[in-house]
């Protein structure tokens, strides 16, 4: 076929057709808001009347609420205080002395040792022996003054004699004593002794001995109480 036998297309029928469908798709969508309009009117809700129930109010006291603590500002710490040179010492000078001359001291004198009096020279034994008899009567006179016999042996006018050893020391203290012989009766000798024990003795003389001495004293009586 040839080009020249093809129908050729209008451009009028196009155009209307194109018009129509604009008019009738803008009915459709008035049509589809009105729609929406009224079905939106519609489905309000109906208000329905509704039974109110009485409500209980109850008042509750609400505890006060905590005091804020106060807020305790620390405090400026004290400023150092500068401190102040410590001063400085005074010295005093002194004047040095000047070196004294050394006198010479002459050595001291021997001092001259005071002699040791001499002793007075010893008694001779004459007299030594002078002084000691002197000593030994003062004894006996003493012991045989002191002496007491019971009264059941003076009143059977009894008699007899004992001699008595004791030792004397320097100061006159009796050191012990004893019945050299016996006068045969135990109640002189006993007698005897208790006056040599009871009896206090002065110290010894300056002639004789100086150490403890033994002496030998006779005491006892006769039937007329005579004293030996």
């Amino acid at each position: 076929m040839s080009a020249s036998l093809l129908p050729v297309a209008s451009p009028v029928p196009e155009k209307r057709f194109s018009f129509l469908r604009a008019m009738l798709l803008a009915l459709a969508l008035e049509g589809l808001v009105f729609v929406s309009l009224v079905a939106w009117v519609n489905s309000e809700p109906k208000t329905v009347g509704l039974r109110r129930k009485p409500m209980a109010v109850h008042f509750v006291t609400l505890p006060k609420p905590p005091r804020p603590h106060p807020i305790v500002r620390p405090r400026p710490l004290p400023k150092p205080q500068p401190v102040p040179p410590k001063p400085r010492p005074i010295v005093h000078h002194r004047p040095v002395p000047l070196p004294t001359p050394v006198k010479k001291v002459p050595p001291p004198r021997p001092k001259a040792v005071p002699r040791p009096p001499t002793p007075p020279p010893p008694p001779s034994r004459a007299v030594v022996a002078q002084a000691v008899d002197r000593y030994a009567v003062m004894l006996r006179t003493r012991i045989q003054q002191g002496l007491v016999v019971p009264p059941r042996v003076a009143a059977l006018h009894l008699s007899g004699k004992a001699v008595v050893a004791f030792e004397l020391t320097p100061a006159g203290r009796l050191l012990w004593v004893r019945i050299m012989r016996s006068s045969g009766i135990g109640a002189i000798d006993r007698a005897a002794l208790a006056a040599v024990r009871d009896r206090s003795y002065p110290s010894f003389t300056k002639s004789m001995p100086q150490r403890a001495t033994v002496f030998r004293v006779r005491v006892g009586l006769n039937d007329r109480r005579h004293r030996f």
